[in-house]
């Protein structure tokens, strides 16, 4: 029970506190040791495997849930979602908390599975090139937009005019 509720705000931190984010800071927020996270995850490397594995097993699924709903303007709907994403494998996330390129490599095998659910509704009739293509447009703006503090919501509107 521990174990989960470890990873679950081990996710919430990094999201909201992004590089300040430390496991003194998890300790803190969760009023226990450091040497009680350590007894569940011996290193930070386990941890962030459980964290990533875990928060791209809810992205999948809530991913699913919104393709099974097929709501309206679905495709800003999935671009959120992969915006989310985007801002847990940031290159910086991965060089401030030497964790080792494993985990970094995890992280982002789990990003391309996510952008494989959701690239057929985001690509439609795009060849596989152009597709790719896109995705690096995507990619890019999302970084930047991350980097620099802008409104998702108007970097997908601007994505979906593009498409």
């Amino acid at each position: 029970m521990l174990k989960e509720k470890l990873i679950e705000e081990s996710i919430r931190c990094l999201q909201e506190e992004g590089l300040r984010f430390s496991v003194d800071s998890l300790a803190k927020r969760l009023k226990i040791s450091k040497k009680t996270i350590y007894q569940y995850f011996p290193s930070k490397e386990a941890l962030a495997y459980a964290l990533y594995e875990k928060y791209y097993a809810d992205a999948a699924q809530i991913v699913q849930n919104h393709l099974a709903h097929n709501e309206a303007d679905l495709p800003s709907v999935l671009l959120r979602c992969y915006f989310d994403a985007a801002c847990m494998v940031r290159r910086e996330i991965f060089n401030k908390y030497c964790l080792n390129s494993a985990v970094g490599e995890f992280a982002l095998r789990q990003h391309a599975a996510l952008w494989s659910m959701i690239r057929p509704y985001l690509c439609g009739e795009m060849t596989d090139n152009d597709a790719e293509i896109y995705r690096l447009i995507i990619d890019g703006a999302f970084d930047r937009a991350i980097a620099n503090r802008i409104n998702p919501a108007e970097v997908i509107e601007l994505l979906r005019r593009l498409s």
